[in-house]
């Protein structure tokens, strides 16, 4: 079972890299950020409201459907919501930008996440990231920040294919970019929804990195408390 593994896919958030800071309390610091920068005062906290309001729309239609809703949709709503008109195209790309900044450097890898990849680098094993994720851009900047971005080389996004995991498709496209049957991949992540429930069915073999006290029915095919834990199987499952 995913023994001479050619690809490992990896999860990003809460896999490989986690919040410094709460999220909330980064997203409230970059809306603050943003209403200094619009043609007509919103405070922060209003745009906070406006936020909140429309992820919570978003984050259904999301859930129930499997699609993405980007960053580019989702900003220009929370701008017209706020200045009462169509914002205009630039400010909308500086708005993504202060969020995409401010997410990015509140980013900070597990400390087991390194030599997990210095291993499979060493022994020569292509990886991936699968993550969900409303911007492309933003994935990519959170591994430049923890400089794990030359461990990749491709990056697949919801945001990119529009497909979010649990959906099979970004697992099928995923394998197709790397070119390899699912049978020679391994995909590792933290959720049993999205990840478990989203790759085994597709073939790939699944590895779950979840805290031992939990108390979770899985059907992952390995199971561990960290990456530093899983490190051996994955070295035996990929030589």
């Amino acid at each position: 079972m995913g023994r001479n593994a050619k690809v490992v896919f990896f999860d990003l958030g809460e896999t490989l890299v986690t919040q410094n800071i709460e999220d909330n309390i980064v997203t409230k610091r970059a809306l603050d950020e943003l209403s200094d920068i619009l043609p007509k005062k919103v405070s922060g906290t209003r745009l906070y409201t406006i936020y909140q309001r429309g992820f919570k729309v978003n984050h259904a239609i999301r859930s129930r459907h499997h699609v993405e809703i980007p960053v580019q949709t989702w900003m220009t709503d929370l701008l017209q919501n706020a200045l009462g008109v169509e914002p205009a195209e630039s400010l909308v790309t500086r708005a993504i930008r202060i969020i995409v900044r401010n997410r990015a450097t509140n980013s900070v890898p597990f400390k087991d996440a390194k030599p997990t990849l210095d291993m499979l680098a060493k022994h020569g094993v292509s990886m991936g990231i699968i993550s969900n994720v409303s911007s492309h851009e933003l994935a990519v900047q959170i591994l430049k920040q923890v400089r794990f971005d030359r461990y990749f080389k491709h990056v697949i996004t919801s945001a990119y294919t529009g497909i979010r995991k649990p959906d099979p498709g970004i697992f099928l496209y995923a394998l197709r970019r790397f070119k390899v049957p699912p049978g020679q991949a391994i995909h590792v992540g933290d959720s049993e929804v999205h990840d478990v429930r989203g790759a085994k069915p597709v073939g790939l073999t699944t590895i779950l990195i979840r805290a031992s006290n939990e108390r979770l029915v899985t059907d992952a095919d390995y199971r561990f408390p960290s990456l530093r834990e899983a490190a051996s199987t994955l070295r035996e499952l990929v030589t």
